[in-house]
């Protein structure tokens, strides 16, 4: 189980690079999400059934954006961001670490300001948790002038 796991690490991680190669890299990829679909359903011993349920989870979105493709380049832009995505919830869950976690990478599609182009950012768990929480400290910051620091 432990080298199964350690081989599917090694071959999620370099996510970024295996998007920009062709039909091989996708089979690879599928190829190695049946071997670990195999692998779960015959009870892994390190695993929790909350970590089993978001892999299980994971790959049924995996699955259901490859189905009937053989290349990357027949993926849109919004399916390669959900493929990615959907790798790195199994690969964090694989390493199954707080800080694995923190550090997993999400990309999501938004529009720029005056502008109706979407572009696609990425960053870490932990980056856009920060970034909330500096948005509720803004939002919860009163916006009232009290004297003598109103510049009255």
């Amino acid at each position: 189980m432990r080298a199964l796991l350690m081989v599917a690490l090694l071959v999620l991680a370099p996510m970024a690079s295996a998007a920009n190669q062709e039909s091989s890299s996708l089979q690879m990829m599928v190829e190695q999400q049946v071997a670990l679909r195999a692998e779960l359903a015959q009870g892994p011993q390190d695993l929790t059934p909350r970590q089993v349920g978001i892999m299980r989870k994971a790959q049924d979105e995996f699955f259901r954006i490859v189905e009937g493709k053989t290349t990357m380049d027949q993926l849109a832009i919004d399916e390669k961001v959900q493929l990615e995505n959907a790798l790195e919830r199994i690969n964090a869950q694989l390493v199954g670490t707080n800080a694995a976690r923190a550090n997993q990478e999400v990309c999501w599609r938004e529009r720029t300001v005056g502008s109706k182009m979407q572009v696609t950012r990425c960053g870490t768990q932990q980056e856009i948790d920060e970034a909330r929480e500096g948005a509720r400290g803004f939002l919860d910051k009163p916006k009232i002038c009290v004297p003598p620091g109103c510049g009255a």
